[in-house]
């Protein structure tokens, strides 16, 4: 059986009713980016077409932007644009 719920001020509030007093539970964390992520484990890695010290450099070259204020994409963003590019259907309301 699966209760589900939310972590208000750090006390589980259950979407239902909650279990009877003594009831062990198990807590296993929900995100919502679980799926995504589990996509993109699935996808393998490109083939390499850089050295080792191309890749050092594209690396130093991201940091010195994000030093120098250039701005980044916020997560949900990027992980919007992941889906789309690798086709992943948009989520259904859990």
């Amino acid at each position: 059986m699966a209760l589900e719920g939310t972590v208000v001020n750090g006390v589980l509030v259950f979407d239902g009713p909650p279990p009877p007093d003594g009831t062990r539970l198990r807590v296993e964390l929900s995100d919502a980016d679980d799926d995504l992520w589990d996509e993109l484990a699935k996808v393998p890695p490109p083939q390499a077409t850089e050295t080792y010290e191309e890749h050092l450099e594209a690396l130093r070259q991201s940091i010195a932007e994000m030093n120098s204020g250039v701005p980044g994409m916020p997560l949900a963003e990027f992980a919007a644009q992941l889906k789309k590019e690798f086709g992943v259907p948009p989520e259904t309301g859990k």
